[in-house]
């Protein structure tokens, strides 16, 4: 470890205060990681895959800062814990948005799904830290990325402006990126109102702590590349390391769950229509489209397929659902369903005993009867629909 300390804390704002407003970064009491000698750098253009841990865990110690088992050598700044981000899933969202957004040049895809023991990846934990001073803090600047996947923190912003920002700068530390003077680049160490912070395509000069003190950096085997000593350029780096962004070519599927189909329903009811979507850039918003009969019915950008059908008029129905993810990619799923007038009988299921009674109201598919209730032919969104587990 080199006798240095770097600056990566980002100080928390006051409660109340604006998320947005000037947020400086402190000085860490963590030296930069030193040039390993038996660590190969990493690979220029390998693309690189960030996990957003919104769900908090126990921190173990003893096995460096390897994120597939939470491991990390700042254990102890949290007493060993970190808690789960206590915003709403509209903010996880909006914040895993933003961070894509931030990284659309860049092979670097971004999930809030933790990825398979055998993949490897960096992972950020947002969420609460406890009574910390800082906003986000990284183990060390690993210049080239010798060390490979590590575990940074995030204090749990609500903001998206905010919590991207951060998350991409703690992030960015261990992959070798340094802090500079510019206060339009995500390595500046201050979070500047109003302002859309980026991975810049300009040579800034290095700084060492939040009074902006110039350094000639520690990094420099990458920096002068681009370059003179002591300057860097985030966006030129990035793109070094990972390489440009990879298209997404990958369709998701879609599978309706409810109503099953052919099932009947007697007015008043309530048919909740719930689709499960699975795409390996999932979460995202996709548009949300709904034709019966061919005739359109429906058109909104939505997490997934989550809706209900109040009391829809009386007829056969032969909805088709088409999705398409936010590059284009579509899938389809279809369902039919009858709706019979108020004071109809419901079919007799054939499974059942001939001498049971049909109930009047309701809906029978498999026997499982749904509850009709009062209301106008709408459709509402109730929330995103959860991803399919493989």
């Amino acid at each position: 470890m080199l006798g240095f300390f770097v600056p990566f804390l980002a100080l928390a704002p006051a409660d109340g205060a604006d998320p947005d407003i000037g947020l400086p970064l402190s000085t860490a009491p963590v030296a930069a990681a030193d040039l390993i000698p038996e660590l190969q750098p990493r690979a220029a253009g390998t693309p690189e895959l960030l996990y957003i841990n919104f769900d908090g865990g126990v921190l173990q110690t003893g096995c460096g800062n390897d994120p597939h088992y939470d491991c990390s050598t700042l254990a102890g700044l949290f007493d060993g814990y970190v808690g789960p981000f206590d915003g709403n899933e509209t903010q996880r969202i909006s914040i895993l948005q933003a961070t894509r957004t931030d990284l659309q040049d860049f092979a670097v895809q971004v999930v809030v799904d933790r990825p398979p023991a055998d993949v490897p990846y960096t992972m950020v934990m947002y969420g609460d830290l406890g009574p910390q001073s800082f906003a986000g803090i990284a183990p060390y600047i690993d210049c080239e990325d010798r060390r490979g996947g590590d575990t940074s923190f995030t204090q749990g912003f609500g903001s998206s402006n905010t919590g991207s920002t951060v998350i991409l700068q703690e992030a960015a530390h261990t992959w070798g990126l340094e802090h500079v003077d510019s206060e339009l680049d995500i390595l500046n160490p201050f979070k500047s109102a109003g302002l859309n912070q980026s991975f810049r395509d300009e040579c800034f000069k290095i700084v060492a702590n939040t009074d902006l003190e110039p350094t000639q950096g520690s990094c420099n085997q990458v920096h002068t590349a681009f370059c003179e000593t002591g300057f860097q350029n985030s966006w030129r780096e990035m793109n070094l390391l990972f390489g440009p962004a990879i298209p997404d070519t990958s369709a998701p599927s879609l599978e309706i769950t409810n109503p099953p189909d052919e099932s009947t329903f007697v007015l008043p009811t309530t048919i909740s229509l719930l689709g499960e979507v699975v795409d390996d850039r999932h979460p995202q918003f996709y548009r949300v489209q709904i034709f019966n009969n061919d005739q359109p019915i429906f058109d909104e950008s939505r997490i997934g397929v989550d809706l209900l059908l109040i009391n829809p008029p009386e007829g056969d129905y032969d909805l088709r659902v088409v999705i398409a993810d936010e590059a284009g990619n579509t899938a389809e799923d279809a369902v039919r369903f009858t709706i019979l007038p108020e004071g109809s009988e419901l079919p007799p299921d054939p499974e059942e005993d001939d001498d049971v009674e049909p109930a009047a109201a309701g809906c029978r598919s498999g026997g499982v009867p749904v509850t009709a209730l009062m209301g106008l032919v709408v459709l509402l969104v109730l929330g995103a629909s959860r991803r399919r587990r493989r």
